[in-house]
């Protein structure tokens, strides 16, 4: 009895986190573009054992945010 719950344990939790990263991508969808929930899910993992990884993402997030400059006044002659 105790192998089957083992068992059933050790199946069923990538079962249930395949499901959640099914079912967060397919709520995730907006029109035709397709966003997939394995940056978010891993995010956590690079927030915890890669922070240099997890920081670099924020920034270019932030970056990316930023308006574009806007182009220098030509000088007047």
């Amino acid at each position: 009895m105790d192998i089957l719950l083992v068992l059933a344990a050790v199946l069923g939790f990538p079962a249930l986190l395949a499901g959640v990263w099914y079912w967060s991508s397919r709520r995730s969808s907006q029109g035709k573009v397709r966003r997939g929930a394995t940056g978010g899910m891993l995010g956590v993992v690079d927030e915890v054992f890669r922070p240099e990884t997890h920081q670099a993402l924020q920034i270019q997030r932030i970056q990316h945010e930023l308006p574009a400059p806007s182009p220098a006044p030509k000088p007047k002659s």
